[in-house]
């Protein structure tokens, strides 16, 4: 009776069970665009002609010149890229999300 055996409960915590990913980048000087949430992990950094495009495992990001694309994963239904210029996102609420690329001089 004098023995102890482990805890009849083990405390388990989130980042235990679901540990992050080792973050991949295209090229080593890009940095994440935004702020990461309590939890998130940034899992791709990658570079488009007039982009750059990070996801997590919470969201899809693009940041373009003049605008950003920021998508949470879940309201993903599907991802389309069209006449190879054009990106469509559509969202299950409904929402689409379409952006037109430009050919860059060198291509």
């Amino acid at each position: 009776m004098g023995e102890e055996g482990p805890p009849s409960l083990e405390y388990i915590q989130a980042k235990d069970l679901f540990p992050p990913k080792e973050l991949v980048k295209e090229e080593e000087n890009l940095q994440v665009p935004f702020t990461v949430l309590q939890g998130e992990g940034v899992e791709f950094l990658g570079r488009a002609t007039d982009a750059l495009i990070a996801i997590s495992n919470y969201r899809l990001h693009i940041k373009f010149k003049d605008s950003v694309i920021n998508v949470p994963l879940r309201m993903i239904d599907s991802v389309e890229s069209r006449d190879m210029f054009q990106l469509h996102i559509a969202c299950k609420d409904s929402k689409v999300v379409r952006r037109a690329h430009t050919m860059s001089a060198g291509g």
